[in-house]
């Protein structure tokens, strides 16, 4: 390939609704996935006959697994060269492999004996969390940076395509249960199931590689590959990195416990019933959209603290809901709203790491600090499923059976209830000790890398050109230093400069 030429460009700060919808794909996809994976405790222990304990095991070996290869992959992603359709958007593919290896996992042959079963689960569940997934989730923040600019642009960009996201997932959600109930126990209609799920979703998830470019270099481009001194020095100069890791440790646990399906086979007596409860989300789904508008009077800390309240009241109703709808519904309607803003500004909170890097003088490293607090969230997934694998088993639980005995089903509540609640509780916490960053130190980074960038395009002539992709025919950025957060100034700039050569002609 041809070596890229230098040509001054200005940022822009728009978000076309076509670009938009294309990156929400792969989120759409990555959400459905998650849903998914959600059933496969259930999937082992019904279907397969596996002990609770022992799915439980395999889980947090698992996803203890797939924490140690994180950073390998976001080593991996960092270092990894300019291509013709850039650096971190090759990884995509990932995707592909996430479903195929997902479908294969709910296919474990039947006629495997029981340590064939457990061997076939933890080898495809590995490829799906410690190689493909941990490869996509390393290159999504370095992605996000170089296709958007700017931080207010990033929070648009994960809450409007969220609300894409969250339609489809809430699409997954209500159909999967009713899907699932009518398989049963049965292995091959658990592969028929998945199988219908996973085709269409890995053609969806590739939508933001065929339209979303690279289409700008981050504050690290041109700088040497990065090192592993350069991420020690990083660590120990960034300490808030291990907040946003323990939000995450809690949020993933809460969402990786696994406990819905257990309660509404058992509890409610009808999976599929579950569909009716989670369908309801739709409700709380325009909410999104004010998220960017908070964030503006808001920090975020106390957006996700505000969250975490709503998350311990609705897990107080489930408590007490048993077998009512409404107030399961009303309950869950609480605990979804208090996860939209750990899901929807997660990216953030990365991002907002790696600005306090690059303001202390250290490289950014998207991906490294995006692969850290992975761990965590992997780890935290892992715990809770081991946690609830162990309380089964301890309660007597029978997957082999058609109702439980109550020892059981008292164990399944609390898991349902009581476990989200501690868990929330540690969320509200976490982020009363993140606030003093969000509050007071991120905003004087963030006005001094804006100085920054201001700095540099005083004094630098630009030319109204539109962005050009990394390593395309046009050439690259050769202003890549500038500060993201300038980057809405930048395009006004830019509108202003365009319209007055216009009246001028």
């Amino acid at each position: 390939m041809a070596a890229p030429t230098a040509t001054a460009t200005v940022p822009t700060a728009r978000l076309p609704f076509g670009k938009l919808v294309a990156w929400a794909g792969a989120g759409l996809s990555a959400a459905a996935n998650f849903i998914i994976l959600g059933y496969v405790a259930i999937y082992c222990t019904d279907t397969l006959g596996l002990s609770p304990a022992i799915v439980g095991v395999l889980l947090l070996v698992s996803n203890l697994c797939n924490a140690a290869l994180a950073l390998v992959a976001a080593y991996i992603v960092d270092r990894s060269p300019e291509t013709r359709w850039g650096k971190a958007r090759p990884y995509e593919f990932a995707i592909i492999g996430i479903w195929a290896t997902t479908w294969l996992m709910f296919s474990t042959p039947s006629a495997l004996g029981e340590t064939g079963r457990i061997i076939w689960v933890f080898v495809t569940f590995i490829m799906i969390q410690a190689v493909f997934r941990t490869l996509l989730d390393a290159n999504d923040n370095l992605y996000l940076a170089r296709a958007f600019y700017g931080r207010r642009v990033y929070a648009k960009v994960t809450t409007r395509s969220g609300i894409v996201t969250s339609l489809g997932a809430i699409a997954v959600t209500v159909t999967l249960p009713m899907v699932l109930n009518a398989a049963g126990k049965s292995p091959e209609g658990w592969s028929t199931a998945i199988a219908w799920f996973a085709i269409p979703l890995a053609i969806i998830g590739m939508s933001r590689f065929v339209f979303v470019k690279e289409t700008h270099l981050t504050a690290d481009a041109g700088a040497p590959p990065v090192k592993v001194r350069d991420i020690l020095v990083a660590l120990k100069g960034n300490t808030w990195i291990f907040a946003i890791a323990a939000l995450q440790l809690f949020a993933s646990a809460i969402n990786g416990a696994g406990a819905g399906a257990y309660y509404f086979r058992y509890v409610v007596g009808d999976l599929g019933m579950q569909s009716i409860v989670l369908g309801a989300g739709i409700l709380i789904l325009p909410s999104i959209i004010f998220l960017p508008v908070i964030m503006k009077r808001v920090a975020i800390s106390r957006i996700i603290m505000a969250g975490a309240v709503a998350g311990m009241i609705g897990s107080t109703i489930n408590a007490f809901a048993g077998a009512s709808i409404p107030m399961l519904i009303v309950g869950g309607l609480f605990t979804g709203l208090a996860l939209l803003p750990v899901s929807y500004l997660a990216a953030v909170l990365i991002l907002d790491l790696c600005s306090y890097n690059e303001w202390k003088g250290n490289r950014r490293l998207e991906s490294t600090i995006g692969a850290i607090v992975g761990i965590f969230t992997k780890i935290g997934a892992g715990l809770a499923g081991a946690f609830v694998g162990l309380v089964l088993t301890i309660a007597g639980y029978d997957g082999g059976a058609e109702t439980q005995a109550p020892a059981a089903n008292s164990a399944i509540v609390a898991l349902y209830s009581w476990f989200p609640l501690a868990l929330f509780a540690g969320v509200f916490v976490v982020m009363m000790v993140y606030g003093r960053f969000d509050r007071f130190i991120l905003p004087q980074a963030q006005a001094e890398l804006e100085a920054r960038g201001e700095e540099a395009h005083h004094t630098t002539e630009f030319s109204p050109t539109p962005p050009v992709i990394v390593g395309g025919s046009v050439g690259v950025d050769a202003h890549a230093e500038l500060e993201l957060l300038a980057a809405e100034r930048l395009d006004a700039e830019a509108d202003a400069h365009v319209a007055a050569a216009k009246k001028k002609a």
